[in-house]
C-alpha cells in the first residue's frame, strides 16, 4: 500500500538549503532563482530552522521600496536570518516514517513543509504538500 511507503519515495533529497550565519538577501535570491518555496536552515548538516517564501513575503510587504538592491540591504541590517526562520520544526527520519505520517502531519497543521533527516540527524531531504500531491497523483488508480 502506498501510505506505508517510506518518505524517501516522496522527498525532495536535492535540498537547497543556507547555514543560519547566511543573509536573508542570500534567502531572497534563492527564492527568486529557483522554483521552491522553503528552504532549510542548517548549522553544520544539522537542521535548526527552516525559512518559508511566505515569511519573506510578510516582510518584504511591510517595506517601501520596489528596488531590489535597496530592499536586500534594507532587510540584511534589520533582521539576522534566525531571527526569521521557524525553529520550531517537523523533522522526520527517512528510515521510520511512511507517506501515512506526512500526510497526516501536513493535513492536521498549518505548515507545508517536513525536513527530512539521516540516522545520524544531518539533513537528507525536504517533503512538502507538492510533494505528497505530485506523489498520491501519480499513484492513485482513479
Amino acid at each position: 500500500m502506498i501510505k506505508n511507503k517510506s518518505i524517501k519515495e516522496i522527498s525532495t533529497s536535492d535540498v537547497i538549503s543556507v547555514h543560519e550565519n547566511q543573509s536573508l538577501s542570500d534567502v531572497t535570491a534563492i527564492f527568486r532563482e529557483n522554483s521552491i518555496h522553503h528552504v532549510p536552515v542548517l548549522r553544520g548538516s544539522k537542521p535548526v530552522g527552516i525559512l518559508s517564501a511566505q515569511d519573506v513575503f510578510k516582510l518584504i510587504f511591510n517595506v517601501d521600496s520596489t528596488d531590489q538592491r535597496m530592499l536586500d540591504v534594507l532587510l540584511d541590517n534589520t533582521y539576522k536570518l534566525s531571527e526569521v526562520m521557524t525553529s520550531d520544526l517537523v523533522i522526520l527520519d527517512e528510515e521510520t516514517a511512511t507517506v501515512k505520517d506526512v500526510a497526516r502531519l501536513l493535513s492536521d497543521s498549518s505548515f507545508h513543509s517536513i525536513i527530512v533527516v539521516d540516522h545520524k540527524g544531518d539533513l537528507s531531504g525536504i517533503v512538502t504538500t507538492t510533494d505528497l500531491i505530485r506523489y498520491l497523483h501519480e499513484n492513485i488508480e482513479v
